[in-house]
């Protein structure tokens, strides 16, 4: 954010938010956007590589199931997503749907 403060000469003395600087310089922040869309395309691309299966070894995961995320964004279980991964341009019309959609909540 401090680039777009510099862009707009606000200081941070102007005690100005971070979405006032964004509505002032009309752009948003992108980072939920990309890391949205990098998840779900991992999705897609884990599944062809046999990961959700359970056929490369590791320690357990950590935090948040990344999964969780993928069902929430998409609105379908993970069998209908294990089922549209299996096939690329299905799985491409799914997550480019899910991740318009988050775009237009924001």
């Amino acid at each position: 954010m401090w680039i777009y403060r510099r862009l707009a000469k606000i200081s941070w003395k102007d005690k100005k938010t971070n979405q006032e600087v964004c509505e002032h310089l009309g752009t948003r922040k992108e980072l939920v956007n990309t890391i949205k869309t990098r998840k779900v395309k991992y999705f897609g691309h884990s599944f062809l590589k046999d990961v959700l299966e359970g056929k490369i070894e590791g320690s357990r995961p950590r935090g948040r199931r990344w999964i969780d995320d993928i069902t929430e964004w998409t609105g379908k279980d993970i069998h209908q997503c294990t089922v549209k991964a299996q096939d690329r341009a299905k799985w491409k019309a799914v997550s480019s749907q899910a991740l318009e959609q988050g775009r237009h909540r924001e």
